[in-house]
């Protein structure tokens, strides 16, 4: 493959950007979670707190998460996780979704370009021994998160009188000139994406844990709460009113139903541990093949003309990809706004992914 290179010019001034705090809530993450982490996310419902103080505790356990969730990313920098996710829009992705293929309403078929977020669905597709998605619905979901995400955009512009920043959005995003603004804008909505993607393979169904599960979760976190504090107090106070209740549940069931519980645990333990090893052995490959002889490189170059006029220059270069058409086609049906949608992230992340992009729009004082 070829290198690929991309050229950024002057971007101007600073600015006051739009991002979105609120993101979707995380679940199906507690089997993953450091029991402290368990513990911390009773809290705000059971202390003495204001709404205002309840909200804010809850995202810094929110951010606390996610930190957690996002801890194995540490071992690569930003042009490596960059180059990982090129190559997945190169033509990885063709392993999960294979050569996907749109379908209107009149029946005619457009072939769609890969997002580079098709490996965050290793481990959720569907197997013959195990249940999960179909290459439609995996195109789907990343259709309708899109569409979702237009959406909200879009009605910020209208709402701010500032319809012609979309219409400069979209101009950055198909090769136009870029400032400062724009490429705020573009990381910040990437980055919404990839955080609710970057878990997506724990929100399957089986990591919801079952009965016993709970009952035994909730008898270790008994044990680690001291009831010294206030907080405490309450804390341990909601958690044994809640274990009393599961306790009670299970002793009323029938012999079957608990041997239907058991059998079910043993299940989504065994589909849990394949979902995650299919997870990071599709994210391991890739990163090997970018450390292979031939792998990834990228580069930067930077020539200054003057205080006011740097040209950046990157040079991309990836590992040779199978072709598209080695992998069979997969025809889903969109509507004219999953379609707009599902293009628009397959924009975002050459540009919001990018490294040097994000290095630079977090610094006010670099004009590039």
């Amino acid at each position: 493959m070829q290198p690929i290179d991309t050229v950024h010019q002057h971007i101007e001034t600073d600015m006051d950007h739009y991002t979105e705090k609120n993101l979707p809530p995380l679940q199906h993450q507690w089997p993953l979670l450091s029991r402290s982490q368990f513990i911390l996310a009773y809290l705000p419902t059971t202390a003495s707190m204001t709404e205002q103080d309840k909200r804010k505790k809850q995202e810094e356990i929110r951010r606390a998460i996610v930190a957690q969730l996002y801890q194995d990313d540490a071992k690569y920098a930003l042009d490596t996780h960059y180059l990982a996710f090129l190559l997945v829009k190169q033509g990885r992705g063709g392993e999960i979704v294979g050569r996907p293929y749109a379908i209107d309403h009149n029946s005619q078929q457009q072939e769609l370009p890969y997002t580079g977020l098709e490996g965050y669905y290793a481990g959720s597709e569907q197997r013959e021994k195990r249940p999960g998605m179909s290459r439609e619905a995996i195109l789907l979901e990343e259709a309708n998160m899109g569409a979702e995400l237009l959406k909200t955009i879009k009605k910020h512009m209208v709402e701010q009188y500032s319809w012609v920043n979309f219409a400069h959005l979209k101009h950055v995003l198909e090769g136009g000139k870029p400032d400062k603004e724009t490429l705020n804008n573009i990381q910040a909505y990437w980055s919404m994406i990839v955080s609710r993607l970057h878990v997506r393979v724990y929100h399957n169904p089986e990591f919801e844990p079952t009965l016993t599960e709970r009952i035994e979760e909730l008898g270790k976190l008994l044990g680690e709460v001291a009831g010294r504090t206030e907080e405490e107090k309450h804390l341990k106070e909601a958690l044994n009113k809640e274990y009393t209740q599961l306790r009670q549940t299970y002793a009323a069931m029938s012999q079957d139903e608990k041997e239907q519980e058991i059998h079910e645990r043993k299940q989504r333990e065994e589909i849990r541990a394949s979902r995650l090893e299919e997870f990071h052995h599709f994210r391991e490959d890739t990163y090997q093949m970018l450390a292979n002889v031939d792998g990834g490189h990228y580069a930067l170059d930077v020539q200054a003309t003057s205080p006011e006029k740097t040209m950046v220059t990157e040079t991309i270069t990836l590992p040779e990809l199978p072709a598209r058409e080695t992998y069979p086609p997969t025809y889903a049906h969109f509507t004219h706004e999953q379609l707009e949608g599902y293009l628009f992230i397959a924009q975002l992340g050459t540009i919001g992914g990018d490294p040097f992009v994000r290095s630079a729009t977090a610094t006010d004082e670099l004009d590039i």
